[in-house]
């Protein structure tokens, strides 16, 4: 079966993002600005915003609030479906 966009895992698309990418995913879970950001990666902000277009493309999400969404969603659901299943 041929593995597209669509059908793949989280983990899948996580391991598509580059490393600055997922540099760049660790400081938007931290909740940074994008000026933040650029300051302590020494990029600019514009490259912040380059890598975060490309994050979200490969996610397939469309801001930070989906980022984490996603984030949290992944980090708890095993804990939440195994709760609710008691």
């Amino acid at each position: 079966m041929e593995i597209t966009k669509s059908n793949c895992s989280l983990e899948q698309k996580v391991a598509q993002l580059s490393k600055r990418e997922l540099q760049v995913t660790h400081k938007i879970l931290e909740g940074l600005p994008n000026k933040s950001i650029a300051n302590q990666l020494f990029i600019s902000e514009r490259t912040v915003k380059f890598h975060c277009a490309n994050i979200y493309r490969k996610l397939e999400i469309r801001n930070r609030a989906s980022l984490m969404a996603v984030y949290f969603r992944h980090l708890y659901e095993p804990a939440l479906t195994a709760f609710m299943n008691r």
